[in-house]
């Protein structure tokens, strides 16, 4: 069949629209998957328990401050300059290691039997940092690219920190209630999770015959493996610091990286990038969860974080 110049077939039309009709809906789902899954995170915490252990565990907290936001960052820089990449996917990578502060860490946490609330300290803590690191170093590593920094900051307070500030005084004050939407809006937060993971694999699954992006992904992991090495150091020796050490440090803040690649690049590599590492390094810490808990059986992925207080140590 003679195809006309300039006019594509109607089954190639159809399958860019598929891919773009995906790609749409894995923008949407990272809205609903910040939003819901900080509110979800805020549900479970209480402002005076979380105060008692950053009161508790300040050596440590500085600590994984230190690593999260000056140690790891730097080992992503080191590698992504030593190693050949598309410049795309050396800006996804530099984003998502300089974001600290996943949600998911509260998940992980109850996977390997370690302390929730301070698995939440953590959190909190890391999640804050972003407001005031992401905004400084962005445009120092993100050499040549142009970030929106209030745009950055707006986004940051808007879509983590308020969500999170509400879910918090919720179950502060009206505790009866938060108990009562903390499991919807948790399902809501898997769900978003999910369709945020299948809009983009499919939504950019051209773009997945390419081994730039596979390299990419290689090195995203190997970082997140090393990271959790580096976390688990950072116990000092405690068992339950360890665990939430290793397990905060390696789970990179997908929230805020997505946040910053949405709203600053045009390239939905960035974005897809972002995904992709991070789905390869939720499968491999829920493996290291499980081996924590010394419990070998991996189950499959259901990021609802369950009420800490059954096992918060203090």
């Amino acid at each position: 069949m003679t195809r006309v110049s300039g006019v594509e077939p109607k089954s190639e039309r159809k399958g860019l629209a598929m891919y773009e009709f995906f790609q749409t809906l894995g923008s949407w789902a990272v809205l609903a998957f910040v939003l819901s899954s900080m509110l979800n995170v805020g549900l479970t915490q209480k402002p005076t328990k979380l105060w008692r252990h950053l009161k508790i565990n300040r050596s440590f907290l500085w600590r994984m401050l230190l690593l999260n936001f000056v140690v790891i960052p730097s080992i992503m820089i080191a590698i992504v300059q030593l190693v050949d990449l598309d410049p795309v996917y050396q800006t996804g990578l530099l984003i998502f290691g300089l974001c600290a502060g996943a949600t998911f860490l509260i998940r992980l946490a109850d996977i390997s039997h370690a302390d929730l609330a301070l698995a939440a300290a953590v959190l909190l803590v890391l999640t804050v940092g972003n407001i005031i690191v992401l905004p400084v170093m962005l445009p120092i590593i993100l050499e040549g690219a142009t970030v929106d920094v209030w745009l950055v900051t707006q986004n940051l307070l808007t879509q983590m920190i308020l969500p999170l500030a509400v879910g918090m005084l919720l179950n502060q004050f009206v505790e009866r209630f938060a108990e009562t939407i903390q499991p919807w809006v948790g399902r809501i937060s898997n769900i978003s999770l999910y369709v945020l993971i299948i809009a983009i694999v499919i939504g950019y699954l051209p773009a997945l015959a390419d081994f730039q992006v596979w390299k990419a992904i290689m090195v995203g992991t190997y970082v997140l493996l090393l990271s959790l090495f580096l976390g688990w150091a950072m116990g000092d020796g405690h068992g339950h610091l360890k665990d939430v050490g290793s397990l905060g440090t390696a789970q990179r803040g997908v929230a805020p990286a997505m946040i910053v690649a949405q709203g600053n690049f045009d390239d939905p590599g960035v974005l897809m990038i972002i995904t992709l590492v991070n789905l390869a390094g939720v499968v491999a810490l829920i493996i290291a969860a499980k081996i924590f808990s010394r419990d070998n059986a991996v189950q499959l992925i259901e990021p609802v974080p369950l009420n800490p207080a059954r096992r918060a140590k203090v």
